[in-house]
């Protein structure tokens, strides 16, 4: 009985985190590259998230996500790009 014990605890116990993703931009740059299907990206993610921040970043994935369109990796990229500056005005 004892044994059985021990065989269903190894198989009841939590997963384990993943002990490389340390920060709120690490998790969800990991987010977002299992979301969309893109492990060799999280790099290009991470570094968005780090320039645009976590809470914009994840406002952006959460609208892309509502609202998938054609390509949200497209959408999302399109989202966190930078803002362009105004125009300046002509002054008469």
């Amino acid at each position: 009985m004892d044994s059985l014990k021990k065989l269903m605890a190894g198989r009841l116990a939590a997963p384990k985190p993943n002990r490389h993703l340390h920060s709120a931009e690490h998790l969800l740059a990991d987010e977002i590259i299992k979301a969309f299907g893109e492990p060799k990206k999280f790099g290009m993610y991470l570094g968005i998230i780090k320039r645009v921040g976590v809470d914009n970043a994840r406002r952006f994935f959460r609208e892309v996500l509502e609202n998938p369109g054609d390509d949200p990796r497209k959408l999302f990229m399109w989202k966190c790009r930078k803002p362009t500056p105004p125009a300046p005005q002509k002054k008469d």
